[in-house]
């Protein structure tokens, strides 16, 4: 017990020592914790009377644990949740240990982590959760994960390490994520069936699950939404998409509502976030809130107070001008971002695309080429492009070889300074998109913080 103590309580001091320096830190206390102590997770979750949640897959694991967080609290329940994004095994210990001030053992109900899905086997290990939601998989930071079936076995190897009894929630539309549910006793899908008047996925999408996961064969598509995303089949073994638990069954757009089936009855609820990818994100936040306690018929009034997670579609006003920030990693992602762009009604649009290649960003930016820039350009409506990062001339040529005049880009390598250059240059009525990666947006954050447009992402 001393041992912990120590490390608890040096953790702490180090954190306190690090904002106090303006640097953040927000992983620094799981670094100090885990020296003095590697068992100082598993030995502090428990004491959590219900357990703890991972959420995780390759995009919107920040928004759906958000979301799950924002109706758990609504609830009642008191949470330790990684709300400054950091998923890496060092920041999820950061987080429970800094989950009170004074007293050593987190004072809550449970815990709900989002994790990254490298960090999955060793998280899973160390908390045994009760739940792991899993959104989706795409192709991600190759220098990090490798190919597909890389992600996808780190995750399966953190479902052998779940408690007994533990519950799955998984996206049914997903034929990689609905598989590594196969077998497994206790799994709730979710999903969408909507109409086919909605815009779906051209055929020029990136497809990162091609085949069958059960025999190899090439899958079919009675419906795809986007990318690999849908309602498929193999004629190969007749596996198919398995029939999801909770299904959305309408999407008005006008009035920025869904319509959630679940065993018979529907419920109705608010979506402040565009794309469709932002449904998917509702849905499994859903699914994984009603199997943690939460009642179908409050999520509605709930959900209408919700803001979105720092930079995940956020909305911010800076100087008379609507700014959204919508954090972009990889190539199904952001194509998902431009499909928002252009669902923006506004007649002016600007863009600010920020490209780094930290660590924390993948440092490979090949993947730029994938996405779907060319069938997507006409449709922006987007006026003047900003390029910005370590790597804003790459995202300068990619913008030319998709047609973009050269008249149209502007290289500011400052992301501050770039950000500063367009809202001074443009007329008050256009609405500006921030495209960021992930240490681009924390750039970008701590420069709106520092003038007062939004607060740190620790203060909500």
């Amino acid at each position: 017990m001393m041992r912990l103590w120590f490390a608890v309580w040096m953790a702490r001091l180090a954190g306190f020592f690090s904002r106090l320096s303006g640097r953040g830190g927000s992983s620094l206390p799981g670094v100090v914790a885990r020296k003095l102590d590697p068992q100082v997770l598993s030995k502090l979750v428990t004491r959590l009377p219900q357990g703890t949640i991972l959420v995780t897959g390759t995009n919107g694991k920040t928004t759906t644990a958000a979301l799950t967080a924002f109706l758990l609290r609504n609830q009642g329940y008191r949470l330790v949740h990684n709300r400054a994004g950091a998923n890496l095994i060092l920041g999820l210990t950061a987080t429970v240990v800094q989950a009170e001030k004074w007293h050593l053992f987190p004072r809550a109900d449970m815990a709900l982590l989002e994790t990254d899905e490298a960090s999955m086997p060793r998280a899973s290990q160390e908390t045994h959760p009760r739940a792991i939601a899993v959104t989706n998989f795409f192709r991600d930071q190759l220098d990090r994960y490798g190919e597909l079936s890389t992600t996808v076995d780190m995750v399966q190897r953190a479902i052998l390490q779940m408690d007994n009894g533990g519950q799955l929630i998984l996206n049914a539309d997903d034929p990689q994520v609905a598989y590594v549910g196969q077998g497994y006793p206790h799994v709730v899908y979710f999903g969408l069936d909507l109409e086919k008047s909605i815009r779906l996925a051209r055929f020029q999408d990136t497809l990162d699950a091609r085949f069958c996961p059960r025999c190899g064969e090439p899958l079919n598509y009675r419906m795809r939404y986007y990318a690999h995303l849908g309602d498929y089949y193999c004629i190969g073994c007749g596996w198919q998409r398995p029939t999801p638990d909770w299904i959305v069954t309408g999407w008005n757009k006008e009035q920025n509502i869904i319509a959630v089936d679940h065993k018979e009855h529907r419920v109705r609820l608010p979506i402040t976030m565009p794309g469709i990818y932002n449904v998917y994100n509702l849905v499994a936040a859903v699914a994984l809130a009603a199997q943690l306690g939460v009642e179908p018929s409050t999520m509605g009034e709930s959900l209408s107070h919700f803001e979105p997670a720092f930079g995940r579609m956020e909305s911010v006003v800076m100087r008379g001008h609507q700014v959204w920030l919508a954090l972009v990693k990889n190539p199904v992602g952001f194509t998902q971002v431009l499909e928002a762009v252009a669902d923006d009604t506004n007649q002016q649009k600007w863009a600010l695309v920020i490209i780094n290649d930290r660590y924390a960003d993948g440092t490979d930016v090949s993947w730029l080429w994938d996405v779907d820039f060319e069938a997507l350009a006409p449709t922006l409506r987007l006026e003047q492009w900003w390029v910005s990062g370590i790597r804003a001339y790459d995202m300068a040529v990619r913008l030319k070889y998709a047609g973009i005049a050269d008249e149209r880009v502007h290289v500011v390598r400052d992301p501050s300074a770039a950000l500063e250059q367009m809202i001074n240059q443009s007329p008050s009525e256009v609405s500006v998109w921030v495209m960021p990666t992930y240490t681009a947006l924390l750039e970008v954050r701590q420069h709106l913080t520092q003038h007062h447009f939004t607060r740190h992402f620790r203060e909500g």
